[in-house]
């Protein structure tokens, strides 16, 4: 007797089959992750307003891949092309959509900077063809990239529950919370 497939498997084989989201202009999402001090979160949000480059600042204990983010500014730009934006600027909806919540307060508050914070995520926005590593010395952090790696741990402080993980396999975690994070245009209308 042959046993078929849950929906749910057959739509996570099929999510990994999706190519890439087209950046704009095939340009790549600048991003990086950064340690800072503990309790050094407020200093660094005044420092990233006063740059020239536009960034958004994240925790990093959230952010589950390179692919996370730049799912998230994809469809933060596109929201904004659509004027189906639901925050008043693009780096608050780049947030909103990183976080796979509706809400901008609980956005704000799962995937924001805290007092405990020590792991950054930082995306570059605006200029397009700004230096990472400028921006990273402009706001005095130290850059680690492994610090936007996906884990289990990550996953679970996102939002991914066991249950969706043992139905879909850790290895498709990052898959899970890029789905989460395109069913915010839905969840927004």
């Amino acid at each position: 007797m042959r046993v078929g497939r849950s929906p749910l498997a057959c739509v996570l084989r099929m999510i990994t089959f999706i190519p890439p989201f087209p950046v704009e202009g095939g340009m790549t999402v600048r991003c990086a992750g950064a340690w800072i001090e503990k309790g050094e979160s407020n200093a660094l949000l005044r420092r990233a307003s006063e740059l020239e480059t536009e960034v958004v600042l994240m925790d990093a204990d959230k952010v589950c891949g390179v692919g996370h983010l730049e799912s998230a500014v994809f469809h933060a730009r596109r929201a904004f092309e659509r004027g189906a934006n639901a925050s008043n600027t693009l780096g608050m909806e780049v947030i909103l959509y990183a976080s796979g919540e509706r809400q901008i307060s609980k956005a704000k508050k799962k995937m924001g900077l805290h007092q405990g914070t020590e792991r950054v995520a930082v995306v570059v926005l605006e200029p397009r063809e700004a230096d990472i590593d400028k921006v990273l010395k402009e706001l005095n952090i130290h850059r680690d990239d492994s610090l936007l790696d996906c884990s289990r741990e990550k996953g679970e402080a996102f939002g991914i529950d066991a249950n969706e993980m043992k139905a879909a396999g850790e290895e498709m975690l990052v898959d899970l919370v890029m789905e989460k994070v395109a069913f915010v245009e839905i969840l927004k209308r």
